[in-house]
């Protein structure tokens, strides 16, 4: 866990008044937390932090801050931003009364177990206002206009974070803000909104988009001027780092865009009309170009297929990709990535375990949440983050012959899987299930399984005779079991 990103963010939300942060990141987190504890302590400043177990209820909780009139935050793995959609579009109508940040962290390149979601574009599609990073050194000042915003417009607001950004110096002053207390006030019109009146707050939400458009401008830009009159480029604050040397080499001009949404459109299409190409430079998504109102001369993910090849720019493909558009060979190699052969790696116990399992139970059918402990299990199927066990006992319900074993990590469990075992018990679905165990994780999950009387939890010992795999399906009745390994045995 890197911690040059979690010091400064602390520092500045610190110096903003945030008194409440809640951390969804799940792996890293209890790090995360840690860092920033020992931050508020050492400048003594009130700010709490809670490692929630869902993005969904950690939203809601610093929402609720935001609601008494404080400053909150909610920090969250940008591919993780989806679980929180529900009370993230409910709070987009209805607003906030005090400062409320979400920050999106996105670590380039994506982790294997995550999706493929954007939160840019996610925040564009909830029509929620993002601000972009475009190094660690400046974002004190970015949160600091984030919660003006989000102040002044009384909506939450998303800072989108690539850890790819330089680690330049920060401008912290050391300096704590505005402690304040938790004052609601009541209005049912808003906070308990009938239909009517979410009909009303949605136009309300349309002129306050407006608004934060017109009242940013070219505040929101950063404008390098070149020398070439044919070409211009278009690029989130994220790229500016890789794209800036590159077009100063050239002589190319460059409108870097701090806040893709809602997009500044007039000194934009003022500065596309300046050139014959624009090339637009985003990740992911074409969220800037999906905004601008004149493509006809625009090059970018929405309309070229050839941009749309790598998901997430860094040095080694963007420069090449920059020089071919010029025409040019280019000066810089791309990096050939290489995997390593799973087989010459060392087997873990859980792999070994399963290795075993198939040897003695013909064919079964094993399904696994994609986490990180999971990714490199030879098993048949991935599902999403806590689906396992549901999908385990679905196949159950539906008379499969095959014996099934869902795997899942305590991370994903706490996360949905404990949703999915009461469903199982309330339904009296006969599932097995084996469950790789954190250590701050086990009073939890223990406390948990230990009061559902139907559930028979099966703590497994990796170095006895249960570590070949034969225990798990010697019982064939038909009850609900739980195994349990130990995160660092399953190593």
């Amino acid at each position: 866990m890197e911690t040059d990103w979690c010091r400064q963010l602390a520092e500045g939300l610190i110096e903003n008044g945030c008194q409440y942060l809640s951390i969804a990141l799940m792996e890293g987190a209890k790090e995360v937390q840690k860092q920033v504890s020992s931050t508020a302590t050492r400048l003594k400043f009130p700010l709490f932090t809670e490692d929630t177990i869902s993005e969904k209820i950690g939203y809601e909780v610093a929402l609720a801050y935001s609601y008494g009139k404080k400053r909150s935050a909610f920090l969250t793995h940008g591919f993780s931003l989806p679980v929180a959609m529900d009370p993230l579009m409910s709070s987009i109508y209805t607003g906030v009364a005090g400062g409320f940040v979400v920050i999106a962290v996105d670590t380039t390149p994506s982790p294997s177990y995550g999706n493929v979601s954007d939160p840019v574009s996610l925040s564009m599609f909830a029509k929620m206002p993002v601000l972009e990073v475009s190094h660690l050194g400046e974002m004190t000042s970015l949160l600091k206009r984030a919660y003006g915003v989000s102040e002044r417009f009384e909506t939450p607001v998303l800072v989108h974070l690539d850890t790819k950004v330089p680690k330049e110096a920060s401008t912290v002053t050391g300096k704590t803000g505005k402690k304040r207390r938790t004052d609601f006030e009541k209005n049912p019109a808003r906070w308990a909104a009938t239909p009517r009146f979410r009909f009303l707050l949605h136009q309300k939400l349309n002129r306050r988009l407006r608004k934060i458009t017109a009242s940013g401008g070219k505040d929101y830009l950063v404008h390098i001027q070149g020398k070439e009159d044919r070409i211009g480029i278009l690029c989130n604050h994220a790229n500016l780092f890789l794209v800036k040397p590159w077009a100063k080499r050239h002589g190319i001009s460059v409108l870097s865009v701090q806040m893709p949404f809602p997009l500044p459109v007039a000194p934009l299409s003022e500065f596309i009309r300046s050139y014959r190409k624009i090339f637009v430079i985003e990740d992911r998504f074409p969220t800037i170009q999906f905004q601008l109102p004149e493509r006809k001369s625009v090059r970018g993910r929405l309309t070229d297929r050839t941009f749309s090849q790598v998901a997430s720019w860094n040095e080694a493909s963007l420069i090449p990709f920059l020089d071919r558009l010029l025409g040019k060979k280019s000066r810089e190699k791309g990096t050939v990535t290489t995997f390593q052969n799973p087989a010459s790696e060392p087997k873990t116990s859980i792999v070994r375990l399963l290795e075993n399992l198939r040897k003695r139970v013909p064919a079964p059918l094993i399904i696994a949440d994609k986490t990180p402990l999971t990714i490199q299990l030879p098993v048949d199927h991935f599902v999403s983050r806590g689906g396992a066990i549901s999908f385990i006992a679905g196949y159950a319900h539906a008379r499969g012959r095959r014996p099934a074993l869902a795997i899942s990590d305590s991370h994903a469990f706490l996360h949905y899987g404990m949703q999915a075992v009461t469903n199982a018990v309330h339904n009296a679905a006969p599932i097995k299930c084996l469950v790789i165990v954190y250590p701050e994780h086990v009073p939890v999950i223990h406390t948990f399984l230990g009061a559902l009387t139907p559930v028979k939890v099966v703590p497994l010992d990796m170095e006895g005779s249960e570590s070949d795999g034969q225990t798990i399906f010697e019982d064939l009745a038909e009850s609900l079991t739980i195994y349990t390994v130990s995160m660092k045995e399953a190593a």
